[in-house]
């Protein structure tokens, strides 16, 4: 009797397995999981790096457009670049790049389009530059002018 029964179960799963293997319905699903999400993936991972990158530059660009503004505000150069390093030093530290300063991995350059700096209609440029290991280097840049007042 065991035996009987072991083969009538056996021929239906076999109807069942046939049954299921002719069936067409949810074949575009299994397509899709198939194809699609290989294809996805690396869209995904790129848009991640895209708004990382995009992040870091904001980020850098709001530092450069805060050093240029306290600079060109300042009274002699001499106070002007100690603002301006103060300023990228504590605002690095609130946008969470406290560790990447004290590394070295960001650097502030200043131009200026005349001597001494704090000259009126002076332009002073910032450029902020951030190298890291593990990411593509972010170079923004920031340009202020000097009061023709000044």
């Amino acid at each position: 009797m065991g035996w009987q029964s072991l083969k009538i179960s056996d021929s239906s799963w076999r109807k069942w397995a046939r049954r299921f293997l002719k069936d067409e319905r949810g074949s575009a699903s299994v397509e899709f999981a198939a194809l699609a999400i290989p294809l996805f993936i690396p869209l995904f991972i790129f848009m991640n790096s895209f708004a990382t990158m995009s992040d870091g530059q904001d980020s850098l660009r709001t530092l450069a457009r805060e050093a240029a503004r306290g600079f060109v505000t300042s009274a002699n150069d001499e106070i002007a670049y100690g603002v301006a390093h103060e300023i990228v030093t504590k605002g690095a530290q609130i946008l969470g790049y406290g560790d990447a300063i004290q590394k070295g991995e960001i650097e502030m350059h200043i131009e200026c389009s005349k001597r001494p700096c704090i000259s009126p209609n002076a332009s002073v440029r910032v450029i902020m530059t951030k190298t890291d290991k593990s990411h593509p280097k972010i170079k923004v840049s920031a340009i202020e002018y000097v009061s023709p007042w000044a």
